[in-house]
């Protein structure tokens, strides 16, 4: 008789069959001659069929440190985009006398403690009760986006309606649309109805309300949000299990609808080819692009050092928002973008590593849609500013100035904790349940001779 009360006539038949016994450890299957099946670890899995997702094995790497590494990194980029404004905002005040020193700094720090607050508090709360509150602020973000285009409720700026003033403040609820999509949709894609994989039951209601929020997006008009919304969308769908060709088949669609869309706008499609020859236009549409890279040029290797920089003195609009990584190139380099990428990389590395642990489906939407939504934008930003793709007005993730950018991302990652902290760490510690108590029995009291009848 072997371990586990096997027989040797089990597992020699077992290894005839080809299939390992499920109750045999690691060292009999290798005793025996056969290699152990290798563990998936894939966010994306599926049954025989093909259809149904399955909940991912767990990795071996430490979620410890993928959990610290998270919150480490986004401090860091934090730090760098303060940094920023700090010289961008003394430039701005020597250029204009009637910009207040520190201002932009003021403004982003303001944000910072209200983004840190909103991601310690998100940290602590149990994703499993976001359900409603998720699909109710889904549905508040498409009214406001509705809202944006009604006179005297929307600002506009620059031909585009994005905003709407709420005192000394903006709410942006394009921004917000990329953390709402997110939560509902994982809530949405986690039920029950959805656990099939079907078409009908994945995109409806999720795909019908993505497809409306993207719309609304791109009507503002704000092409780079409404493309890293459909980006987001587009991703769940495929992580809930949708098969490819139906995938693939929705993503065409939308792709050819977008450019119909942008070849009938002549903004847009202005917006879109400024990209290919921005230097024959210089006085136009391409003078943004072009001195973005003339400011990348400008910077080299090493840079023209902190504070150096010739663009934030007004030669390059946007400086501080979406353009800010050729100023940040100027003064410190291609080390220093190179720097900035690396962070985003160990970031989404850190939060996949994180989704891997997660055991349930809508942790792991969660976690993967926030990642996507973090990463999608800094691929978004920094090809729109070295000219591989058009421009979109993006900001970068953390580092450009925008309060409700940075509000937003700060609310994900703490998302991302919160999902950690739940599943089989908290904190970076490993949840260790307390065997119960077993409580010992009174031994019967023994007859004192002479009472018993």
């Amino acid at each position: 008789m072997t371990r586990k009360g096997l027989t040797g006539t089990e597992v020699v038949g077992s290894l005839i069959l080809g299939v390992a016994s499920p109750n045999l450890t690691l060292q009999q299957q290798t005793a025996h001659g056969r290699r152990p099946a290798k563990r998936s670890t894939s966010i994306r899995q599926e049954d025989k069929a093909g259809t149904a997702p399955v909940v991912p094995l767990r990795r071996r790497s430490s979620p410890r440190l993928a959990y610290h590494s998270l919150w480490v990194i986004t401090l860091i980029l934090v730090a760098v985009g303060l940094l920023m404004m700090l010289s961008v905002s003394l430039a701005m005040a020597l250029d204009n006398p009637k910009f207040a020193k520190f201002s932009l700094l003021k403004q982003q720090g303001v944000a910072v403690v209200i983004g840190f607050g909103l991601m310690l508090l998100l940290t602590r709360l149990d994703y499993h009760k976001w359900g409603r509150v998720s699909v109710l602020l889904l549905g508040a973000t498409i009214a406001l986006l509705v809202a944006v285009h009604l006179p005297g409720l929307g600002r506009s700026a620059n031909g585009s309606a994005r905003w709407i003033p709420l005192g000394p403040y903006n709410i942006q609820p394009s921004e917000l649309a990329k953390l709402a999509i997110v939560l509902a949709g994982a809530h949405l894609l986690s039920r029950k109805r959805a656990q099939g994989a079907d078409f009908k039951s994945l995109t409806l209601p999720f795909g019908a309300v993505a497809a409306a929020t993207v719309l609304l997006i791109f009507l503002a008009p704000d092409m780079g949000t409404a493309l890293i919304v459909a980006g987001l969308s587009m991703s769940l769908l495929y992580l809930a299990g949708m098969k490819r060709s139906q995938w693939l088949g929705l993503a065409l669609t939308g792709a050819v609808l977008a450019l119909v869309m942008t070849f009938t706008s002549h903004y847009r499609e202005s917006r879109l080819l400024a990209f290919l020859h921005p230097f024959k236009d210089m006085t136009g549409n391409g003078y943004q692009i072009a001195q973005a890279l003339m400011g990348l040029g400008r910077g080299g290797l090493f840079g023209q050092g902190p504070g150096s920089s010739i663009e934030q003195y007004g030669y390059l609009p946007n400086a501080h928002t979406d353009m800010i990584l050729s100023v940040l190139g100027e003064q410190y380099g291609l080390i220093g973008i190179a720097f900035v990428i690396l962070l985003f990389c160990l970031l989404l590395v850190a939060a996949v590593r994180l989704t891997l642990t997660c055991r349930d489906p809508l942790g792991r939407y969660l976690t993967a849609g926030c990642a996507l939504m973090v990463t999608l934008q800094a691929i978004v930003n920094i090809g729109g500013v070295v000219a591989a793709f058009p421009l979109t007005g993006v900001p970068l993730p953390f580092i450009s100035y925008g309060a409700n950018d940075l509000v937003i991302m700060l609310a994900a990652v703490g998302v991302i904790l919160s999902v950690a902290r739940a599943s089989s760490t908290v904190g970076g510690r490993r949840v260790r349940k307390k065997p119960p108590r077993i409580r010992k029995r009174s031994s019967p009291k023994k007859a004192v001779p002479g009472l018993a009848r």
